[in-house]
């Protein structure tokens, strides 16, 4: 199993987690939710970056300021994993020196990143991004440059031989994909992004956070996709694919689209629709902000579920500007793609809803050898029950990362998703004895 340990990274103190396949993560705002699901999704996406290094054609003859010598593939590679770090989390200028991060893809392949103070020429550098990694990580880097080597810029028929070899050197075959929170405002500019990110130069794209940068590229690719309603893009997909589809799955997943959205998302002439009913629409940017938040949410997941892509999804505040039922029924919905498939989900949240509906997807899921499947799937269907054991929930409080599941009950603990409540009760009881003190 793949593990991250964190230290003194932000609000992060410590922590030390198992990658399972269900992850929940919840505290206070500014706890280090997001830090934690970044850091998770850096190291995740570490195989892409390495596959585009070596995508890049051949062996740049790039030479270090002070010899002649030709830099080394995994010279190249660090300086690209120190440039998107600071992409992800910003100069290191401001981080305490004794930060660091290490991340187990295996028993004994690993990758660790620190800070140190480095001297270049007569220049002291502070918290310089200082990489290590396990040997067989070494090695894949001089297999990939003798293979530059000896293809030059022909390597077309390698690249998915590359491609296969390093996805098992990092035990990962998913794709990693980032959902951040503020989603709303990229839907809302929907109509001016392609204008206005095709207008950016190298240098200002890089400047955007890069799990932004990530999902808006992603949706930009995404959209021309969306023409059809989901069940159009069901038998289409059926029509022209010999790969094995679950049809019932994806047009469960199309009906509770339809009832979370409160409309069918389609991208037809120009521009991105809400399509209310059959002769009426709103056009995505006065669609409300739950519809806006939400709307990418559901598309990005029902496409690589309908594409039969393994991914592993991280998906930040599922729940924001919803309704409370519509909470209920994201969970539910994210609860399907990530039973599907070999799929994955890391979700960071506030909502005591969103936690209250995955303990009751828990609970279907224990109670199911009990009782009638059909009676438990009239009440919640069992494509989103979820699995005791493939699941972990974290409580960050204190830039302390702890585990927040109930082994007795098989559940995420009530005083996590109670906590509020508890505290306006009390609120409440304390008020009521005011008032009789004074009746």
């Amino acid at each position: 199993m793949q593990r991250i340990e964190i230290n003194n990274l932000g609000p992060i103190k410590h922590c030390e987690m198992n990658i399972d396949d269900f992850i929940v993560c919840t505290g206070a705002q500014a706890s280090g939710k997001s830090t934690l699901a970044k850091s998770v999704f850096f190291f995740k996406n570490l195989k892409t970056l390495l596959f585009a290094q070596f995508n890049r054609g051949y062996l740049l003859r790039e030479k270090k300021e002070d010899t002649l010598e030709y830099v080394s593939f995994g010279t190249r590679f660090f300086k690209e994993i120190r440039s998107n770090f600071m992409q992800i989390f910003g100069t290191t200028w401001h981080m305490d020196p004794n930060m660091n991060l290490t991340y187990w893809y295996g028993e004994e392949t690993y990758i660790k990143l620190s800070l140190k103070k480095w001297k270049k020429i007569t220049q002291e550098v502070p918290n310089y991004i200082w990489i290590d990694c396990s040997e067989d990580i070494y090695e894949m880097f001089r297999y990939l440059e003798k293979l530059q080597n000896e293809h030059h810029e022909h390597f077309g028929p390698i690249q998915d031989m590359v491609m296969r070899d390093i996805e098992r050197l990092f035990s990962d075959d998913c794709v990693v994909i980032y959902i951040p929170a503020g989603r709303s405002m990229i839907t809302l500019l929907s109509t001016q992004l392609n204008y206005l990110y095709s207008s950016m130069d190298d240098v200002q794209k890089r400047s955007l956070d890069y799990c932004t940068q990530n999902y808006l590229e992603r949706i930009l690719r995404l959209k021309a996709s969306f023409t059809q309603t989901p069940e159009q893009m069901i038998y289409e997909t059926l029509s022209l694919t010999n790969e094995k589809i679950n049809k019932k799955l994806l047009l469960e997943m199309a009906a509770l689209k339809r009832q979370i959205l409160q409309g069918e998302y389609l991208n037809r002439d120009g521009e991105e629709r809400l399509q209310v009913s059959d002769d009426k629409y709103v056009k995505i940017n006065f669609a409300s902000s739950g519809q806006q938040e939400v709307v990418w949410i559901l598309n990005v997941l029902f496409y690589y579920v309908l594409n039969n892509k393994k991914t592993y999804f991280i998906i930040e505040e599922p729940e924001s500007h919803l309704f409370p039922n519509a909470q209920k029924l994201i969970a539910e919905y994210i609860a399907m793609v990530g039973n599907y498939g070999g799929n994955q989900i890391f979700i960071t949240t506030h909502s005591p809803y969103i936690l209250g509906a995955v303990n009751n997807l828990l609970y279907a899921e224990k109670i199911s050898n009990d009782v009638p499947a059909e009676d438990l799937d009239a009440i919640i269907p069992q494509s989103r029950w979820l699995s005791f054991q493939a699941l972990a929930a974290y409580f960050i409080q204190n830039g302390e990362v702890n585990l927040c599941t109930d082994d007795e009950f098989q559940s995420i603990e009530n005083e996590v998703i109670d906590g509020a409540s508890e505290d306006i009760n009390n609120a409440f009881d304390c008020m009521l004895r005011v008032e009789e003190k004074y009746e």
